[in-house]
């Protein structure tokens, strides 16, 4: 005779089975908002000649994958400065363009070009200009650095130089 504690047979019944099953998987996607500048300094020999000398277009990369889009300013705060005899200063000039975009962005230039005037009774040290998206989209701007050399006759010897700041934010 065999006995068995704690286990029942049944015979002739069903089991539940299970027949169906689901599992999620996701992706967790970083806010991607950046922006990449050439590498530089970037210089130019001055040709001796009275106005405007313009460096070669810069290309600068911006990444946004916010569903707004954004905004991205390129800045001075100061013109061509002198780098040893900082109270001598020349305009500085900025032109930007978009040299290609993603489409569906909807990326536009919405200052397209902007100077300093330090010679105004009220000074204005500084240019900006600004580009910006509707959606998400990359983009390559390209930005026009100029010095105006005014006069010859009064354009002291030596390195003038800016910084141009670029900022990405999302809209």
């Amino acid at each position: 005779m065999l006995v068995l504690l704690g286990l029942s047979i049944g015979i002739g019944s069903q089991t539940n089975a299970q027949t169906s099953a689901s599992l999620d998987f996701c992706v967790n996607v970083q806010n991607a908002l950046s922006i990449l500048s050439p590498n530089g300094p970037i210089s130019l020999n001055h040709d001796g000649t009275a106005g405007i000398k313009s460096f070669a277009p810069q290309t600068f990369s911006a990444v946004c994958n916010d569903g707004d889009g954004a905004t991205v300013t390129f800045g001075t705060i100061t013109g061509f400065v002198h780098n040893t005899l900082p109270l001598i200063a020349r305009d500085v000039q900025l032109d930007l363009s978009i040299a290609s975009s993603d489409t569906d962005a909807g990326w536009t230039v919405d200052v397209v070009s902007d100077e300093s005037n330090i010679t105004d009774l009220v000074p204005d040290l500084s240019a900006q200009v600004q580009a910006s998206s509707s959606g998400p989209g990359n983009v390559e701007l390209q930005l026009t650095v100029s010095m105006d050399s005014g006069s010859v006759a009064t354009l002291v010897p030596g390195t003038y130089c800016t910084t141009v700041y670029a900022t990405i934010t999302a809209n």
